[in-house]
């Protein structure tokens, strides 16, 4: 089994265990279970510069201590220090890098302000003009700073598959970002 096989099917088991034991939980209808952040943060690829990253998240706290969620994300992959560096062409679409992907998060410490978490997720990198099926682990934290807003900080890796036969390689790149959350 490849290590990208063995990614994938442990961010499905995950998600999978995640969702079985939020079905038996039982959520109470409090305004704070939908929350939408704009984030700004960089992303990291691992084979060009760090760029800046933007985008929004959607959490949906499923109960105390599990929250579902979405993100969608864009940054531009820059290239300058290859093109001044070498005679590199840059391929088309390659500056571009449009994630999105589905996330599931469990907090650790749950009655106090600062509540540190993790989260797994999987979704769809576009790079080189191509989508690829992308997972990733990673941590954050949700700092309370009043009844209808919080900030967050998260560190997660992703990781896909770019290019085809010989030209293939296992993409592993970082986002950090940092988001104001506004409960709906």
């Amino acid at each position: 089994m490849t290590l990208m096989n063995f990614f994938v099917r442990a961010t499905i088991f995950s998600f999978l265990f995640f969702n079985s034991l939020t079905a038996f939980s039982q959520t109470r209808n409090s305004p704070q279970q939908h929350e939408l952040a704009p984030f700004v943060g960089i992303y990291a690829p691992d084979r060009f510069e760090t760029s800046l990253a933007f985008g929004v998240r959607y959490y949906y706290r499923i109960d105390r201590v599990y929250t579902a969620g979405a993100v969608l994300g864009f940054a531009n992959a820059k290239q300058d220090y290859l093109r001044k560096t070498s005679n590199f062409v840059p391929a088309a679409g390659s500056e571009r890098v449009l994630f999105n992907a589905v996330r599931l998060y469990r907090t650790l410490l749950i009655r106090t302000p600062v509540q540190p978490y993790l989260m797994t997720q999987l979704g769809l990198t576009r790079l080189y003009d191509e989508n690829n099926l992308t997972f990733g682990f990673g941590l954050g934290t949700r700092v309370l700073y009043s009844k209808n807003m919080n900030f967050r900080y998260e560190m997660i890796l992703h990781f896909f598959k770019s290019g085809v036969d010989n030209a293939a390689w296992t993409n592993k790149n970082i986002e950090i970002a940092f988001a104001f959350g506004f409960f709906l």
